[in-house]
């Protein structure tokens, strides 16, 4: 709820215009995210759910600027009033007129926000009952040890008493500069490890794109001897395994998605058809993790209560997938497509400046410098040796280049 408008400073209207734009823009984005995800565009759904994420640290920083966060229990004062002002006043109003309207649709949709606000405020209402009990418990046990000597500070019962004492870094104690910094690490770890699962595609991808075409300019080179013929021959070899690798990698990137995405809709048609069998299956992977029955019933019984919320938990912690997708078909083939013809490149471009066994033999020294090169690239991605890694790409396009240059060496005698 936006502070009345008398008294603002421009600066203050224009902070407040912003928050509630950047909170416009985040139910936006992330409505346009699902709509995407409903007509198969995930790739585009990711786009829109990143951005939805960076409109909430910025409407977070305005509102910090705005003097709008206070303490945690303040904040939860504010909300509870707020909460029950909008069950019981705005959303009655609301429901009345677009009935008034023969809007029924709206009404449904007020209706259903409003029994949602009415728990909202239960749960805020809670929470601060709860953290003031906890404030006073704490200011009567610091107020009792002060009074204490330094005499009886050793005794158990002091002991005792200042174990129960917080020893900080609880939820309570974080400023909004420790949490925004946390939010978006939290968003750049996610995208960060996805893009290192990339790196299957650029290491095979670049693998694939020197051996081969090692193997096979040094074998034409060795049975023919023209460096017209090896370097139409490679660029040919090059050009077609770039298109199939990288067809290869959207095909596979696009199943793997497709398969997800129907495992996340049967999951949904399950929850929506049999609710208790899923809350059951939610009870029994809490007692798994650790939990008591007792526990485990208080946890799902908490998280039931969000359909989207019981859906994704279900999601990460039954099927193991991840409820956000971070991957992307396109900019698979695109990093297994490139890799591949900008590594299979190395052993073909000796062929355009020399000429004979000299050209061989850098052509091959090129191919094993870069794979090595490669290895050792992916050793310090993976933290593991880089030179162990180095070695083992190495050893195989040794092997490779061995088996292209016999095989030059061998075709033209067995066809004459």
């Amino acid at each position: 709820m936006t502070p009345d408008a008398a008294g603002l400073t421009r600066t203050d209207k224009n902070l407040w215009n912003a928050i509630l734009g950047e909170a416009m823009a985040y139910l936006k984005y992330n409505a346009y995210a699902h709509r995407a995800l409903e007509e198969g565009y995930p790739e585009v759904a990711q786009i829109f759910q990143e951005v939805a994420g960076a409109e909430t640290i910025h409407g977070m920083n305005h509102l910090r600027v705005a003097g709008e966060i206070g303490s945690t229990a303040a904040n939860l004062q504010q909300v509870t009033t707020s909460e029950t002002k909008e069950f019981s006043t705005m959303y009655p109003r609301m429901i009345q007129d677009a009935l008034n309207e023969n809007r029924q649709d709206a009404a449904e949709s007020f209706a259903l926000a409003l029994e949602r606000e009415r728990h909202h405020q239960e749960v805020f209402a809670r929470a601060l009952e709860l953290l003031q009990q906890k404030q006073k418990r704490l200011a009567e046990m610091s107020a009792a040890m002060a009074t204490q000597t330094t005499a009886i500070a050793s005794t158990p019962v002091v002991s005792a008493l200042a174990a129960t004492l917080p020893t900080g870094g609880g939820i309570g104690e974080l400023d909004l500069q420790t949490y925004t910094a946390a939010a978006m690490e939290v968003d750049r770890e996610r995208f960060r490890v996805a893009n290192l699962g990339r790196l299957r595609e650029v290491v095979f991808g670049a693998q694939d794109g020197i051996l081969s075409t090692v193997a096979l300019v040094t074998s034409i080179a060795v049975a023919v001897g023209d460096n017209s013929t090896v370097l139409v021959a490679g660029l040919a070899a090059a050009l077609a395994g770039m298109l199939s690798m990288a067809t290869g990698a959207y095909l596979g990137s696009r199943a793997q998605q497709d398969v997800r995405m129907s495992e996340i809709s049967r999951e949904a048609l399950e929850l929506e058809e049999r609710p208790e069998e899923e809350y059951a299956e939610l009870v029994v992977i809490f007692q798994r993790e650790g939990k008591t029955y007792e526990e485990a019933r208080l946890l799902a019984d908490e998280i039931s209560q969000d359909k989207e919320l019981w859906l994704n938990t279900l999601i990460e912690k039954e099927l193991g997938i991840s409820p956000e997708d971070t991957g992307s078909p396109i900019r698979d083939a695109l990093a297994m497509g490139t890799s591949f013809i900008v590594a299979a490149a190395i052993p073909i471009i000796p062929y355009l400046f020399l000429t004979g066994l000299f050209a061989i033999g850098v052509s091959v020294l090129g191919g094993l410098i870069a794979l090595f090169v490669l290895g050792m690239a992916k050793g310090r991605l993976v933290q593991r040796s880089p030179i162990l890694q180095g070695l083992e790409i190495l050893g195989i396009g040794v092997v490779s280049a061995a088996i292209g240059y016999f095989l030059g060496d061998l075709i033209p005698r067995l066809v004459t």
